[in-house]
């Protein structure tokens, strides 16, 4: 759930008290940080849509809301998602721990396991 992946992020950046209001949160209502965060992941998803490829989505899978399930990107677990939005909400905030989130947003990104290719032999004539 998108919730689970927002709360998360909140952990990675100590901002716990935030992290257990949205958790609190009954289903269909938001705070102000929820939907800050929702914006991020929203961020997130459609940058591995568009710049990395790493989908069978047709359209970019953004979420309308926290209790929606999570986009399922091959090989990209949901804790690599938390690490993009983490990077997203320094950057925006100006902090200096933006380089770091990126650097393991994008390190995940690179280890992530890619599907498999099969390509037909081809005959000899």
């Amino acid at each position: 759930m998108v919730k689970d992946i927002i709360i998360s992020a909140m952990l990675m950046l100590n901002l716990t008290p935030e992290a257990q209001e949205t958790a609190a949160l009954s289903p269909g209502v938001t705070s102000e940080i929820s939907e800050k965060f929702l914006r991020l992941y929203n961020l997130v998803v459609s940058e591995i849509h568009d710049e990395y490829r790493r989908t069978e989505y047709p359209e970019t899978p953004v979420a309308s809301s926290i209790e929606d399930a999570e986009a399922k990107f091959f090989g990209i677990s949901p804790r690599v998602l938390a690490y993009g939005i983490a990077a997203e909400y320094c950057i925006t905030e100006g902090l200096d721990e933006a380089e770091t989130w990126d650097g393991r947003y994008k390190s995940g990104l690179s280890v992530a396991a890619r599907p498999k290719i099969k390509i037909k032999a081809r005959r000899m004539y």
